[in-house]
């Protein structure tokens, strides 16, 4: 949070107007207008006056130690996984002592809900009282909607319509779906940002960078068709088209390997086909290859399409997804009945070793 939005929210907070604060001060109040805009910043030797003044401290107005860096928020992230797949209520507790630490680290407070929201979700725990984790990860979400990051914002609304559609709340969903503004026909009319930078890069003779830029851009876009081809097949599943939606499948198992993508998403579009069917030694069989696919190691280093990014892509940790796997295969009601087959149990014998 830059000292423009500290001097704005602490002031608001307080009570005080513009013309108050540099009554205090001894300046003009265009001079408080502009810090508030980031315009300009206080002179240095009226810093220490106005921290006093909004009741915070040098550290809190210049912004120190409170954000993680992209390093640190990842680890941490990781961190929250491994423990949310041992104990729910301890990684719940990590959570909010590292929020208390950073209290105006919006990235954190986001990355943090994400990942809490998810853990949760796959927790089967009868013991957990999940209304009250609900009702924590809400709070949170509700203090993100109030960014002044409209990137954040938008983050939040998603996660939103996510949540609301889980709970059956499709009109509440609906209702923040609808206040989502959908850019992708403003943008149509424009060049594409990115490949614009990409000829700027070409042009200077710099087509390493080019290179990177174009590989991020082809690792976002493959993701992207691959969950909507996932998505498709469950939509088809769901339209009663089996057939269809097991072409589908074939296709999005065929990209992965095309495009260099997570062996693991081969799975994806046809776990729902064959959980349909409650076949338990089909489904077994597929539960198999998925938790075979997260015991071999993924990057970027050896693909032709990825290798430049690989030295700045975010660790990919299996272990921690197969730690939730594993314990929704165990806690699972829906999955009593591949608990109970003989090959279930030495599966999950197998993996828990």
């Amino acid at each position: 949070m830059p000292m423009s939005t500290i001097i704005l929210e602490k002031r608001k907070e307080l009570g005080w107007t513009q013309k108050q604060v540099a009554e205090y001060l001894g300046v003009s109040v265009p001079a408080v207008s502009k810090w508030e805009k980031g315009i300009a910043s206080p002179d240095i030797g009226l810093l220490p006056s106005l921290a006093r003044l909004l009741k915070t401290d040098l550290n809190a107005l210049f912004c120190f130690h409170e954000a993680l860096s992209p390093r640190e928020l990842g680890a941490f992230c990781n961190e929250l996984v491994s423990l949310a797949g041992k104990n729910i209520a301890a990684a719940f507790e990590r959570a909010e002592a590292k929020l208390h630490e950073f209290p105006h680290d919006e990235q954190l407070r986001l990355s943090v809900a994400v990942v809490m929201d998810s853990a949760l979700l796959q927790t089967h725990d009868p013991n957990v009282l999940k209304e009250d984790f609900e009702k924590k990860i809400s709070s949170w979400y509700d203090c993100l909607g109030r960014s002044a990051d409209e990137k954040i914002r938008n983050s939040v609304d998603f996660m939103r319509v996510s949540r609301y559609i889980r709970q059956d709340k499709l009109d509440a969903a609906q209702e923040v779906l609808n206040n989502i503004r959908d850019k992708r026909e403003i943008a149509a009319a424009f060049p594409d940002k990115q490949m614009l930078q990409v000829s700027i890069d070409l042009k200077r003779g710099e087509a390493e960078q080019a290179a990177l830029e174009l590989e991020k851009m082809l690792f976002q876009e493959a993701s992207k068709i691959q969950m909507l081809l996932a998505s498709l097949a469950e939509a088809e599943l769901a339209a009663g088209e089996k057939a269809v939606a097991e072409m589908i499948a074939e296709k999005s198992k065929a990209m992965v390997a095309l495009l260099d993508l997570w062996e693991g998403n081969k799975y994806s579009a046809l776990y729902p086909i064959v959980a349909q069917e409650k076949d338990a030694d089909a489904m077994l069989s597929l539960l198999e290859k998925m938790l075979k696919s997260l015991k071999k190691p993924w990057g970027f280093t050896e693909s032709a399409l990825y290798h430049r990014m690989a030295p700045e892509a975010k660790q990919f940790c299996p272990d921690e997804i197969l730690a939730m796997v594993l314990k929704g295969l165990e806690n699972d009601p829906d999955c009593e009945y591949l608990r109970e087959h003989p090959k279930g149990k030495a599966l999950l014998a197998k993996y828990k070793r």
